[in-house]
């Protein structure tokens, strides 16, 4: 594997995103300011009869329909993927990969000299697709006999943001080709090193479980996704620079599967300052 592929990969991803996000905010920005052709004046519209109340704010209904709407789903979540936060998420994820590119045998050297460690023996297993589709599959199935549509929904979610998670990891490991780390050069699978399968997995289930029910639960799930990373990087499977853009990756899928949830949401906003610019955080409503 060349790096010129991996970077190459990588740049397309986040150039794709950025170029529709920009073409999205020039369309929404044509929408005009205050009124229609029907209401020319920009006069308030009537307000709605009182006999017809808003529906209550409780849990969601579950139309997400998993399986049902297989097709439907994906076709949506491609389409919600290129955006300007997909973009800062993989270019973040970018950024940091193609610097620990150049110290990757350094990383991968010290992190698994004396073989596997009883620490990560768990921790590798912890990520794999398979098992991170069981728990999704799993959470919907208890949501539904249960009839507890919020956890339906998030297992719904769950599974959603898996495969398309897993779609979007196995087209680069086909594009990129990447050797692992070990004297093989493969897993016992057979597949590519970059990006990490499992980190992105993880990461996936972390974002979804963070969007849907806060902190709480998401900060221990981004925490067991970072020890499920460095499990695989400790046991040779992957470089670093595998790692970084594979939990980027994870990050941004399942932030297009869960967009509208949750009560706030961090925004990147630049800002001028003397001399030149700053990026600042801002949580904002959805």
């Amino acid at each position: 594997m060349s790096w010129s592929r991996c970077g190459f990969s990588v740049c397309l991803v986040v150039l794709l995103s950025a170029g529709t996000a920009r073409a999205q905010e020039r369309s929404n920005s044509t929408a005009p300011p205050g009124g229609s052709e029907e209401n020319p004046d920009g006069a308030a519209a009537a307000p709605a009869a009182a006999s017809t109340p808003p529906p209550p704010a409780s849990t969601p209904a579950i139309s997400d329909q998993p399986f049902a709407q297989l097709l439907p789903n994906l076709a949506t979540d491609f389409k919600r993927f290129p955006s300007l936060d997909t973009a800062i998420v993989l270019g973040i994820g970018g950024t940091l990969s193609a610097v620990a590119y150049k110290n990757d045998d350094h990383f991968t050297e010290h992190a698994s000299a004396g073989g596997t460690d009883d620490v990560f023996a768990v921790g590798g297993g912890l990520g794999d697709g398979f098992l991170q589709a069981g728990i999704a599959v799993g959470t919907y199935a208890i949501g539904r006999l249960a009839k507890q549509p919020r956890t339906a929904h998030v297992g719904a979610d769950l599974i959603r943001a898996q495969l398309f998670s897993g779609i979007l990891t196995h087209t680069l490991k086909a594009v990129v080709q990447r050797a692992r780390p070990t004297a093989e050069g493969a897993s016992e699978g057979g597949t590519y090193a970059f990006p990490s399968g499992h980190a992105a997995a993880s990461f996936t289930t972390a974002t979804v479980l963070w969007r849907h029910l806060g902190w709480k639960v998401g900060l221990p799930a981004s925490l067991l996704a970072a020890y499920t990373s460095a499990a695989r990087l400790q046991q040779n499977q992957h470089y670093m620079s595998d790692i970084l853009f594979g939990a980027a990756l994870g990050v941004a899928a399942g932030r297009s599967v869960t967009i509208g949830h949750g009560a706030s949401r961090m925004m990147l906003v630049p800002t001028a300052t003397r001399g030149g610019a700053a990026l600042m955080f801002s949580l904002t409503p959805n």
